[in-house]
């Protein structure tokens, strides 16, 4: 919101800078984003679609500043006949109220440089105005936060407004040159029988106001929050109206924006306004009333604010004070304020005006030491492991897009759960696995030329195991090193060694305590043939966790490393010679890795010869050389007796 400082002059009584005014407003709790030729650009928050007005910044400062408020008051003057124009409003919970006041003998032009300069400085320099009405339309939207829109009166067939939702098939050119087809979910401003205007988003080109115009229909509603924003998303049309319409205009202002929106058309484009408007609405909404209790102030506060002033400051929001004694009063909220409904918002605001900064702050608060939960423990040893190891941890999506088909069926075979977007239409789907988004992410690296790190992410997955859907944790990791499988199997086991968890890997089964807790699996599809992927069950992992660590002895005696160099099938998987050893359970084998391999002539046809390192060591003694070379002939029949491999 930007907001002229000389327009805020005429408004509110301000004698210094545009930098002590920022200061005011941040001190209240009014974002300030800075100052740019004597404009003050504010960030509002939603909650404060008050403030998306000058009149609106103007009211804050006078409470504020305790400047006196010369909010403008609209007089217009009224001949010939009443306005003919007939308006229909089909649902009024879409459009609680609908205005339409006519001009009469207007003459188009450019308007005033004063207000073309004023509408630059607010809207921005890359404002192109337009002419004399229409440039009126968006000054008082400014001035009072109520979009408004002129009609050429000409061009509304049947002389009639009717408010409905759009019918299938019905398509609008909008102002800005752009044909929009319609669905019945959005609402339009039709005459008898098109539609002209896209409520609340944006008028329609064909009684669009031009140098032919002469009788002029000013429009000022209110719509409904809700189905303004739903049309201008799907529409992608966002405009300063839809802006403020999708914050919410009260009630109180359609009438008074109308007013003076005629005024200012009959004195600067020449016109005479046609006695009265045609207002079709609801009852005045009534917002209820609530008790302030003088002593609550000041005891949630915690500092001491006089009766007086607190009256003063409720009446200064624009409140209406119904009743008062010495240690309440009843209180009925302003319109303009959407946000004010019960007492401790009040209090809030008395706060805020009365600045934070006078908050005491000496209060002595009791602390205790939060214990630790058993979750977040085994997230950051996972955590801790993974980037030890050069892993990266991302985040991705949980959905994916509408008619994917499971990749992953591990936790569930059944079909992805369907998203509905507000119409009922399935635009997404809720992911059953992380593999696919983790090998997504590498894909991505890969074509961006990174360094294809592994990458991991603990992340719920969802299911529908029967009547009821399902969601569980999981650890994912996904990885391209040594060949996807043997990387991602190397940082499976080194964070179940971490966490202390004995396990077993049958295939691609994760096994822990005899149950599956998850799998390893590469070539997932198409996504990234290269990797492979890991996932394991995170509440599983949890519940066999030891934290606990146990301390080894070191030993002082010299480790032993023989090399031993096997002919396998070409068939035979690193992993299955790797399991294969770890279950002889060898008591002073302390570490066996892959050291390289070869295929030619000299191993034979169908055949892989395949070099590994292991290392021997006791803790409590040197080995022999007898006891080495036992171990590793152990581990030679074991190879032959599992793989047919042979000795080299």
């Amino acid at each position: 919101m930007r907001v002229p400082l000389s327009w805020l002059r005429e408004i509110v009584e301000l004698a210094d800078d545009a930098a002590s005014v920022a200061k005011t407003l941040t001190m209240a709790g009014v974002g300030v984003e800075g100052i740019e030729d004597d404009v003050l650009v504010l960030e509002i928050t939603s909650n404060r679609a008050d403030l998306l007005s000058i009149v609106g910044v103007a009211r804050e400062l006078a409470l504020l500043r305790g400047a006196r408020l010369k909010a403008p008051v609209p007089a217009v003057r009224e001949a010939g006949p009443a306005p003919e124009t007939k308006v229909e409003v089909v649902d009024s919970s879409l459009c609680p109220r609908y205005t339409a006041r006519v001009v009469r003998g207007v003459k188009v032009a450019p308007a005033p440089a004063w207000m073309q300069q004023r509408l630059k400085a607010a809207l921005g320099e890359e404002y192109v105005p337009i002419n004399n009405v229409a440039d009126i339309t968006n000054y008082v939207m400014l001035e009072m936060g109520e979009p408004l829109h002129a009609f050429d009166a000409r061009c509304l067939r049947g002389n009639k407004i009717v408010v409905r939702a759009a019918r299938a098939g019905e398509r609008m050119v909008a102002i800005n040159g752009r044909e929009y087809a319609l669905e019945k979910a959005d609402l339009v401003i039709a005459d008898a029988e098109r539609p002209v205007a896209i409520a609340g988003v944006m008028g329609g080109k064909e009684s669009e106001i031009g140098g032919s115009t002469r009788d002029v229909l000013i429009e000022a509603a209110m719509f409904d929050p809700v189905s303004v924003r739903r049309t201008s998303r799907r529409l992608g049309v966002a405009s300063e109206s839809s802006y403020r319409f999708e914050r919410g205009v009260d009630w109180e202002t359609v009438e008074l924006a109308s007013r003076r929106t005629a005024q200012l058309v009959a004195e600067l484009a020449g016109g005479t306004v046609a006695p009265g408007a045609v207002d079709v609405s609801v009852p005045r909404p009534e917002k209820k009333s609530c008790a302030v209790r003088f002593e609550r102030v000041r005891k949630l506060l915690g500092m001491e604010v006089a009766s007086e002033r607190i009256r003063a400051i409720v009446e200064g929001l624009g409140a209406k004070v119904e009743r008062a004694d010495g240690e309440r009063m009843v209180v009925r909220p302003p319109a303009h304020r959407r946000d004010l409904a019960i007492e401790v918002d009040f209090i809030e605001e008395i706060a805020r005006i009365e600045g934070y900064d006078r908050i005491p702050t000496d209060v002595q608060l009791g602390l205790s030491v939060a214990a630790d939960r058993r979750e977040d423990l085994v997230r950051e040893e996972i955590r801790s492991t993974l980037t030890g190891l050069g892993a990266f941890e991302v985040l991705t999506w949980s959905f994916e897009e509408a008619g994917a088909k499971p990749v992953v069926t591990h936790w569930s075979k059944e079909p992805l759960l369907p998203l509905r977007n507000p119409k009922g239409h399935v635009d997404r789907t809720l992911r059953n696995a992380l593999g696919p988004s983790l090998l997504r992410v590498l894909r991505t690296n890969a074509g961006c030329g990174e360094t294809l790190h592994p990458v991991f992410e603990i992340a719920r997955v969802y299911y529908e195991p029967g009547v009821e859907p399902m969601d569980r944790s999981v650890l994912g990791i996904a990885s391209a090193e040594n060949g996807g499988l043997a990387g991602v199997r190397t940082l499976v086991r080194e964070v179940l060694a971490r966490l202390q968890i004995a396990f077993e890997i049958d295939h691609d089964e994760i096994v822990v305590g005899g149950a599956s807790i998850g799998y390893l699996e590469s070539g997932i599809s198409e996504i990234f043939p290269a990797a492979a992927v890991a996932e394991l069950d995170f509440d599983a992992l949890v519940k066999a966790a030891s934290l606990v660590r146990k301390a080894k002895p070191y030993s002082t005696h010299p480790a032993v490393r023989r090399d031993l160099s096997m002919s396998f099938p070409k068939n035979v998987m690193w992993t299955a010679i790797e399991e294969a050893v770890r279950r002889l359970g060898i008591p002073i084998l302390h570490e066996f890795s892959y050291l390289n391999h070869f295929e030619g002539p000299q191993v034979g046809e169908g055949r892989r010869a395949i070099a590994v390192a292991l290392t021997f060591l006791a803790p409590d003694r040197t080995l022999t050389g007898a006891e080495v070379e036992a171990a590793v002939g152990r581990v030679a029949a074991a190879l032959t007796s599992a793989f047919g491999a042979a000795r080299r």
